[in-house]
């Protein structure tokens, strides 16, 4: 709002629409008050976008429209992630036609409450060394109906478990690291969990019959101390066993490799971060695998009804 009066060598300055009704003295005084009227009027209608950006500056490695990723072999994001080679989102349609493994990209990597994703996106096609693609979800997957091995881990506590001790109810299985920097990776599978975990302890009729289970693909860093504090930021289950729904495990480097291995899950360390796929496993409580989901579009009300599909007499579709 302009002020009513402005005083200027000592003359008084009624502030109106036309500049011409006042004197040399009037002038500037008036014309300050309109330019910072204005200026604020700007600066409100052109808010900062959310989300916190970060240059990124790679080369791509992998497209995969179908699943609206691209994995670039990017270089060092200061403050945020060192170089390594890993999956983005991309939203726009004309960026997943384009790109091809050996362009180099630069982009900004927006991280924004929960989800990720590259946009602002600058091709240059060739004049790179072409990079044999990696794998990315495109191992075989275990097929519905494969029984599945009895592979030893050691859970959040330190003990013992098998996968067979879990038969007598649905298993609900995947793949985590706590150290995975990207919102909507680990940490949204893990929500996804921690969502499940509570709608079944409110269906009475589900929760003896079922069980969770995050295998860390980090296992030199994610002890089981680790996995412990990790699961306690999700799980909102209280009493002297919080884990006795979902639990977090871990195991020798060998067996972790095995258990990814039989479930489709692609993963390599880089740095001290992990490049992975995204694999999710239903089995059934004969030990069989009943469902897998591949990447990170599953949603935990889906699951609940393909859990509670398979404990009742019909089977899963």
């Amino acid at each position: 709002m302009l002020p009513k009066k402005v005083s200027a060598a000592g003359s008084r300055c009624n502030a109106g629409v036309s500049l011409a009704r006042f004197g040399p003295a009037c002038r500037p005084s008036l014309l300050l008050a309109i330019v910072s009227t204005l200026i604020l009027g700007l600066a409100a209608c052109s808010s900062p976008p959310a989300g916190t950006r970060y240059e990124l500056r790679g080369t791509v490695v992998a497209v995969q429209p179908q699943h609206r990723l691209v994995t670039v072999a990017h270089q060092d994001i200061p403050g945020f992630m060192a170089a390594m080679t890993m999956p983005f989102a991309v939203k726009e349609e004309w960026a997943l036609a384009a790109l091809k493994p050996g362009d180099r990209i630069a982009a900004v990597l927006v991280v924004d409450r929960g989800a990720s994703w590259l946009e602002q996106i600058v091709i240059s096609h060739g004049g790179a060394q072409q990079l044999a693609p990696v794998k990315a979800d495109g191992s075989p997957v275990a097929a519905p109906g494969q029984p599945v091995p009895d592979f030893t881990l050691l859970n959040q506590y330190g003990r013992l478990i098998h996968l067979h001790q879990y038969r007598g109810r649905a298993l609900l299985l995947t793949f985590i690291y706590t150290r995975c920097p990207l919102p909507d990776y680990c940490p949204l599978t893990s929500r996804n969990f921690a969502e499940l975990d509570r709608a079944l302890r409110r269906e009475p009729s589900l929760y003896p019959k079922t069980g969770l289970l995050s295998i860390s693909i980090d296992p030199e860093y994610d002890r089981p101390v680790v996995l412990r504090k990790y699961g306690l930021t999700y799980i909102d289950a209280k009493g002297p066993n919080p884990f006795d729904q979902w639990e977090l495990a871990t195991g020798s480097p060998r067996e972790i490799k095995a258990v990814a291995g039989f479930f489709g899950l692609d993963y390599y360390p880089q740095g001290n971060q992990i490049v992975h796929s995204l694999r999710t496993a239903l089995i059934a409580p004969d030990g069989r695998i009943a469902k897998t989901y591949s990447g990170n579009e599953w949603k935990p009300a889906d699951v609940l009804r393909d859990l509670a599909a398979l404990l009742s007499p019909r089977p899963l579709p």
